[in-house]
């Protein structure tokens, strides 16, 4: 072991045990996420600035760290399926009053479908206002052993989409074994778990009203198991500093800084595109008679969460608790718009992504982006929005999605390797926003929604994996 090595590994450790006093201090879990993003990039540049790439040291080194960034990583990927499961039944069988359901969902997913094809629009929009050209970006960038691995996996995903047919793909989302299903092993799992889950906690809800006293037990036990999974993800979500940490360590470390650079273009174009698209949400909030200053002040912890974990699904606890005990949302609205918001029209990743990877695409087939075109692009969009899943890398499904459904290659998101972790955490933060918004409009036009609790001047404090409201008045 060389004596480099083995200082990386003090000085990693070492923030570590920085992390862990910021907290003893009481610094507040956004300021501990945030602090550990900015570390990480810092000291993962500082890295390759000193020794490269490919030194044995920094190879080490991140093989080290991959232990807390993947093995962070993995404990999210864990919990995804069992929380998707309890979340969504609960959700919809613990909903009260005749009709509640029906007058709720179909208002989310609306709300849902309506932001997504606008933030496609705005997407397409992003590449033209900077001008970026998918082919002069492909020769200035290059190819690379990552670049090339990469496009061999997008292109056997996009295979397996066209050999398949959209009939085939939708058959499917139904699972014909649920134990299978509930494995994730399979590519549409996820949906199909939402799937499964809504038609099981309808038919709960069905027997409530028929024979409440014959399916108590088991409703019980579903609520129970919510409560058991939710505690899980709470302390999966306490690691969530000292994972950002290692992750954005080991990302500064494995990217060229040089292909970073001339990438920037584009990841400013992305951040752009998803900055307006969060000043459409407020003005969507204003439009329903809301203040968009407390709906930005009090989604704002949620969103640094999403920002730094890069996974909505496991903001999906911080997200009913925020819509519910600052919002004024009611319970049932919060459940199912945080639930929905995780597999329906995510509007970063299944909106603005997509759409953009879809024009660079055109571009480097020589296809005319015309009116026909791009109609035919935003609708397919909100159609293949169903089912992305809120965990790293469903952008890239949403994407290969669409451009197989559009007939384009693939292989141009392929060069995007390097700077997909930095456009991921902001996707993931808009996604958050779109799944909230969806709740609090929805209880607006419900009139349910507590308007005292949503105007209160309080302020909130994310403890221990959950929401602490402190001065509500």
């Amino acid at each position: 072991m060389s004596l480099a090595l083995i200082a990386l590994c003090a000085l990693f450790l070492s923030f570590y045990f920085v992390l862990a006093r910021l907290k003893t201090q009481k610094k507040s879990f956004n300021f501990r996420v945030l602090s550990a993003l900015v570390a990480g990039l810092l000291f993962g540049g500082a890295i390759q600035l000193v020794l490269g790439t490919n030194s044995e040291a920094a190879t080490s080194f991140g093989e080290f760290i991959s232990l807390f960034g993947d093995g962070y990583i993995k404990l999210l990927q864990m919990i995804v399926i069992p929380l998707v499961f309890v979340a969504m039944t609960a959700s919809i069988m613990n909903v009260e009053g005749n009709g509640a359901l029906s007058r709720i969902a179909p208002k989310i997913i609306a709300m849902l479908m309506i932001t997504v094809a606008i933030s496609a629009v705005i997407g397409v929009a992003s590449i033209y206002l900077f001008h970026i050209d998918a082919n002069s970006l492909v020769n200035v960038v290059g190819t690379n052993s990552d670049i090339e691995t990469r496009s061999d996996k997008l292109l056997s995903t996009q295979q397996f989409m066209a050999n398949n047919g959209l009939t085939n793909l939708a058959l499917s989302i139904i699972p014909s074994n649920i134990f299978s299903m509930l494995t994730g092993a399979e590519r549409t799992s996820t949906l199909s778990t939402v799937l499964f889950s809504i038609f099981l906690g309808y038919s709960i809800l069905q027997v409530k009203k028929r024979q409440p006293e014959k399916v108590k037990s088991f409703v019980d036990f579903i609520n129970a198991a919510k409560e058991v999974v939710l505690s899980m993800v709470r302390e999966i979500l306490k690691l969530t500093p000292y994972g950002v940490f290692a992750l954005m360590t080991n990302f500064m470390m494995a990217n060229d800084l040089f292909a970073l650079a001339e990438m920037g273009r584009f990841l400013l174009a992305s951040y752009v595109a998803i900055g307006a698209m969060f000043i459409v949400h407020l003005v969507f909030v204003a439009m329903f008679g809301l203040s968009p200053k407390i709906f930005a002040r009090k989604s704002w912890p949620v969103l640094v969460f999403g920002f730094g974990s890069r996974s909505s699904m496991a903001a999906i606890p911080l997200n009913v608790e925020t819509q519910t005990q600052r919002l004024g949302v009611d319970e049932e609205t919060a459940s199912m718009s945080a639930t929905f918001g995780t597999s329906i029209g995510q509007n970063g990743c299944a909106g603005i992504y997509p759409a953009m990877l879809a024009i660079m695409a055109a571009q480097v087939m020589g296809i005319p982006v015309d009116l026909s075109f791009f109609v035919q692009l935003v609708a397919v969009i909100a159609i293949a929005s169903f089912g992305i899943a809120g965990v790293g890398g469903g952008a890239t499904f949403a994407a290969v999605a669409v451009l197989t459904i559009m007939g384009l290659d693939i292989r141009v998101a392929a060069i995007l390797i390097s700077i997909e972790a930095l456009i991921d955490m902001a996707r993931t933060a808009l996604n958050i926003s779109g799944s909230m918004l969806s709740g609090v409009l929805t209880a607006k036009q419900n009139g349910s929604l507590n308007l005292a609790q949503y105007d209160a001047h309080d302020q909130e404090a994310i403890e221990d994996g959950k929401v602490v409201v402190q001065g509500q008045a």
